[in-house]
């Protein structure tokens, strides 16, 4: 899975002139299961996507189309980790470990 760090780059009032398309961009992605979750970050300075396992290149491709991204008013930190337990309901996301692990 991944941690994808949002970092505003520009003034909020940029950001926000953006945020109804980045809504319906998160909105897409999370009903077609790309996304798990996502939210602001506190203080207003970015946001947090916590992203399904999928391969770097899908990521990078739909991490790419943002609309924060593609006006530049924000960049990506991307943080790949294995979610080895979950709680019962996030199951499906769990990786699980092979021997070459």
């Amino acid at each position: 899975m991944y941690v994808v760090l949002v970092h505003y780059t520009a003034p909020l009032a940029d950001v926000d002139a953006l945020l109804q398309d980045h809504s319906e961009w998160l909105s897409h992605h999370q009903d077609s299961g790309d996304f798990v979750a996502s939210g602001r970050r506190h203080p207003r300075n970015g946001g947090v996507i916590i992203a399904r396992s999928m391969s770097r290149g899908q990521l990078d491709a739909i991490l790419a189309t943002d609309p924060f991204v593609v006006h530049k008013v924000a960049r990506q930190e991307v943080i790949e980790f294995q979610a080895l337990r979950t709680i019962p309901e996030l199951a499906d996301y769990a990786d699980h470990l092979t021997t070459a692990d």
